[in-house]
């Protein structure tokens, strides 16, 4: 039988408490250096928790290979790192290999530019480390109160750039940078920048006023230290990339977009100002790609927040004889990319769009935009405004008008936060449908919230108006952990989760079917189906006791059919990058999802239906088989809890005792609606873990059973009229 007839709904059974209940994991905290030059090789120390007998290190990039190296005292461990010539410069994902699995990622970044160490002590400008300009330099602030001091040549009059990239690479460090002249007096200083979204790595933008020696102080905002405070400090004369426009193109497409910032090959004057530093511009003819795998995803070496996990695009730069620019991403259109024309500050001057329109615009301060279009009566309308996502530091805020300039809907920010706290994707963009009360005109009044007291060209925003949207969604998959760094792990003989988070755009509310390819050998997973609204799926993966013990890559799709139209989306990675309690963590997009298969799964569940299809008020009847595992001889808890249950279902707590191996469930269905739904049942357990000394100690897991999908249907039986008054 079809499920699309019904509601499937699948659902998470975790409280924090469930999710944070499991055997030990490899947690990486850092890896340093962070990065390296194209065609070079380093010596990589990591650093972690869980990290047993790590065995190389697992990159994105075919391009990026390790060797293990003997660790020194107290290293976690120690490999070298060779990269390829042919690796683009950028950010890419790294994980620990080792007993207990692969580890959550960190991010490696390759330069085209030398590279060095930071080597103490560098704590005073007396001491301070020289530097060559053009070269970036790896450092760590090792403990608290750690100052880090640098020394560089310079030449009267050359714009030189200092940036320090820690926040962007999954660092703790947020640096305070100091520049000093020859004559020892402070020229600029740098926190928090307005000149991106991710605000907290310093940049400086100098024109040297003499011939001499320049010196750089470097310092955690809040002194803060250790081996995750890491960093990397650019020196040099490279291209910065501010801004671009357009900010979109259609796949397939060829057109010229201008590229606005500093140190620009071929630049001319912008005629314009960010902070006070003039900007130049250039303009390059982009090809958009047109496959139908790259349109459907973010190809970007850069950081991606949860926000922009939903949107589709590449990166372009701007090459330099010192070396390439920071990226911009450019998004695919389904419209063809217009800019913003002044004067448009009040509605007589609007300016009008012909839909569907993608229009590329920036909020100066004070700034008031306006736009009009055409609308039919009853006609729906999607209406999108991209800052955030775009990199962009603008928090946008929209109003429809009527002809008469009455208010007729507000749009602000884009609520839908599909992973809780662990993958928080809350935004100041703005996604929003309208429809249309009357044939006629509308206009759209668009500002930054904080137009009064900010604003300038880089805060950049990216306006879509689309008639008859078809609804889509955007899928998201993350390991089951919600407050802590987590990693994709089963175990031979077990079962384990594989958490999917899904994005429901332009109105998206049917079903969603969810599979998983490429799985090792030995390990399956039945498909699901996110059922109509649901935003949160759990796959769960089934490892038998052969199964290849490996690590490798799985692609994860869903497809949907709207209107007639197919869509198909592969999903992307989410991660914790730092544990939180109850506060949203500081998460992002990984550049591929992997799967790793070891030994010993301490107990294994499987959940059996007497019956797949029911009435009404009859009682979900489930018998649950504990296979135990090793030296597993405890009790073991049944749970039913957390987010997505279906409506009204309750799932009794049920034991098994230490000497049994199966228990009933018994699931009422009285209160629950007619449709179909899926779920698990979770097994609750403390097992014993061997210790390097001593006897084992018990740790609390908990696994997953199979899915088990019912279908209750209308009840049959007949009601007494007296009864029912």
């Amino acid at each position: 039988m079809s499920l699309r007839p019904f509601v499937a709904v699948w659902l998470c059974l975790s409280f924090v408490a469930i999710a944070s209940a499991q055997l030990p994991m490899p947690k990486l905290r850092s890896v340093y250096p962070p990065g390296a030059r194209q065609g070079t090789s380093v010596e990589a120390v990591v650093e972690g928790d869980g990290l047993d007998e790590p065995s190389r290190l697992y990159f994105s990039h075919p391009g990026l290979k390790s060797e293990k190296l003997e660790p020194q005292k107290n290293e976690k461990g120690r490999f070298r790192v060779s990269v390829a010539k042919d690796v683009a410069p950028g950010y890419y994902d790294v994980r620990v290999v080792g007993k207990l699995g692969v580890s959550n990622p960190r991010t490696f970044v390759v330069g085209d530019r030398a590279e060095s160490l930071e080597v103490e002590p560098n704590d005073e400008s007396a001491v301070a480390q020289r530097v060559p300009l053009e070269s970036v330099v790896n450092g760590q602030m090792q403990k608290s109160e750690d100052v880090d001091w640098f020394v560089f040549p310079g030449k009267k009059g050359q714009r030189v750039f200092v940036e320090c990239t820690a926040w962007r690479i999954d660092s703790k460090f947020d640096g305070y940078l100091f520049l000093h002249g020859p004559d020892g007096r402070e020229l600029a200083a740098s926190q928090d920048e307005s000149i991106r979204d991710q605000m907290r790595d310093p940049f400086i933008d100098v024109v040297l006023p003499a011939d001499g020696d320049y010196a750089l102080k470097l310092v955690d905002f809040m002194y803060a230290g250790g081996s995750d405070y890491y960093y990397r400090l650019s020196i040099g004369t490279a291209p910065y990339l501010d801004f671009i426009a357009p900010s979109g193109l259609r796949p397939g497409e060829k057109r010229k977009i201008t590229l606005y910032g500093r140190g620009l090959p071929g630049g001319k004057p912008a005629g314009i100002e960010v902070n006070g530093k003039p900007l130049e511009s250039v303009v390059v003819e982009v090809a958009a790609p047109r496959d139908p795998a790259e349109v459907d995803a973010l190809k970007t070496a850069d950081l991606i927040r949860p926000q922009a996990s939903q949107i589709s695009g590449f990166e372009i730069h701007a090459p330099g004889p010192t070396g390439i620019s920071n990226p911009k991403l450019v998004v695919f259109s389904e419209a063809e990319e217009t800019l913003e024309q002044e004067p448009n500050d009040d509605a007589e001057h609007a300016q009008r769009l012909t839909l569907p329109a993608a229009v590329s615009g920036q909020f100066l301060t004070n700034d008031l935009d306006f736009y009009a279009f055409a609308a039919q009566k009853g006609k729906k309308y999607a209406i999108e405004v991209i800052s955030q996502r775009l990199g962009s530091p603008a928090d946008p805020d929209l109003e429809i008008l009527n002809e008469k300039g009455d208010l007729v809907q507000a749009l602000a920010d884009d609520n839908q936060n599909i992973g809780q706290i662990r993958f928080y994707t809350n935004g100041r963009d703005i996604r929003g449908l309208f429809t249309a009360t009357k044939d006629g005109e509308f206009k759209l009044r668009l500002e930054h919230l904080y137009r009064a007291v900010q604003g300038g060209p880089q805060y950049t925003y990216r306006l879509v108006v689309r008639a008859d949207p078809v609804p889509d969604f955007a899928l998201v998959c993350q390991p089951p952990h919600e407050v802590h760094r987590d990693s994709h792990l089963v175990l031979q003989g077990g079962r384990a989760r594989v958490d999917i988070l899904a994005w429901r755009l332009d109105g998206h509310v049917g079903p969603i079917d969810v599979e998983v390819l490429g799985l090792p050998k030995g390990v399956t997973a039945d498909p699901i189906v996110l059922g109509p609204g649901v935003n949160w799926g759990t796959l769960v993966l089934t490892a038998a006791a052969d199964a290849e013990l490996t690590e490798s890559d799985i692609r994860i799709v869903g497809r949907s059919e709207v209107e007639g139209v197919k869509r198909e989306h592969a999903a992307r990675g989410g991660v914790v990058v730092w544990d939180t309690v109850n506060t949203p963590a500081i998460s992002r997009q990984t550049q591929s999802i992997v799967l790793a298969v070891r030994e010993g799964a301490p107990f294994e569940l499987k959940a059996t239906v007497a019956g797949a299809t029911l009435e009404v008020g009859k009682p979900i009847e489930l018998t649950v088989d504990v296979r135990r595992h090793g030296t597993m001889k405890n009790a073991v808890q049944l749970v039913g809890a957390g987010y997505q249950l279906p409506p009204r279902m309750e799932i009794p707590t049920t034991n098994i005792a230490p000497d049994k191996s199966q228990a009933k469930v018994s699931i009422d269905t009285a209160k629950m609606a007619p449709g179909t739904y899926s779920f698990l049942i979770n097994g609750d357990a403390q097992v014993p873990v061997a210790q390097p000394t001593g006897p084992a100690k018990n740790v609390r897991c908990v696994y997953p059973s199979n899915t088990v999908t019912v279908t209750i249907t209308p009840s049959t039986a007949v009601v007494d009229p007296a009864k029912k008054k």
